[in-house]
């Protein structure tokens, strides 16, 4: 796994971090459409997003009727933080399968989402382009949020992993095979976003392996007439992955895990460009 601009993306000013980002764009020769809104009172701090693909010319007609995908990942960070896991190792993570399915004339596209830790706002814009028919509808999204810390992969979808779409994402033998396993309940990313705006969206990170019980019995506490209990709040705070994201002191370079990083990618190559048959897909993994 390539991590040499995980430190390149760490910054802690906003425009540092995108200054950054563009620089590792162009390093890459990766032409990108930037998605941009000014400060306005719906936006109040200005929208920069960063769409490609790996859609080579020629290649949507060559592509047929194969699902566009869409892989996400948000590039700023909470205000003071260095923003390592959360999400720049994600950022690294998604330039990596760019370039391997790009090589592979493998179709899907890719953006890089600001204002994840505002409201949403990079991904709430590119929702309202798609709706408005600037930008191409994908057949699903998959986010990529808090990646560079842990043992397992988690996946979360609320009802999409059930979709055909993302049928190699969750088969049976993939998920065995990369330490994977879905679950019930992950803190909230830009996936809530695009589900709201129906297009069917999985959202996948990886934490370390007594977290996975943590999110288990969270999910299994659900959400009453006032919203989450103190108990779930407490659980969210004892994860350990909880200290890598928001500013927490494990929030920097040092403390991303290069293997963590690699296992994810690996997933990503392996369901990208050696699907899976769909017929061992299913909906739910109860361990």
């Amino acid at each position: 796994m390539d991590t040499r601009y995980l430190r390149e993306l760490s910054q802690k000013g906003p425009d540092a971090r995108r200054s950054a980002l563009e620089g590792v764009l162009s390093k890459e020769g990766i032409n990108f459409t930037l998605q941009k809104e000014d400060p306005s009172e719906k936006y109040p701090r200005g929208i920069y997003n960063y769409l490609f693909t790996s859609e080579t010319p020629g290649g949507a007609e060559s592509a047929g009727s194969t699902p566009l995908l869409l892989f996400c990942a948000h590039y700023d960070a909470v205000p003071g933080s260095f923003g390592a896991n959360d999400n720049a190792a994600a950022v690294c993570i998604l330039l990596e399968l760019y370039k391997a399915m790009r090589e592979a004339g493998v179709p899907a596209d890719f953006i890089f989402f600001d204002g994840e830790e505002s409201g949403h706002s990079g991904s709430k814009l590119y929702l309202d382009l798609v709706n408005e028919k600037k930008q191409r509808r994908p057949d699903g999204a998959v986010n990529l949020d808090v990646c560079g810390y842990g043992d397992d992969i988690v996946v979360y979808g609320k009802g999409s992993e059930k979709k055909d779409v993302f049928a190699a994402f969750v088969n049976r033998d993939v998920l065995k095979t990369h330490g994977a396993q879905i679950v019930g309940y992950l803190p909230e990313s830009d996936d809530i976003v695009l589900r709201k705006g129906r297009i069917p969206s999985l959202s996948l990170a990886v934490v370390p392996r007594w977290d996975v019980q943590y999110l288990k019995a969270m999910a299994a506490s659900g959400e009453g007439l006032l919203g989450r209990t103190p108990e779930f709040r407490m659980m969210e705070s004892d994860m350990e992955v909880t200290s890598t994201m928001h500013g927490g002191y494990r929030d920097t370079p040092d403390w991303v895990q290069p293997e963590a990083m690699e296992k994810m990618l690996q997933y990503l190559r392996d369901v990208c460009l050696h699907p899976a048959p769909a017929k061992k897909h299913f909906s739910f993994l109860h361990h």
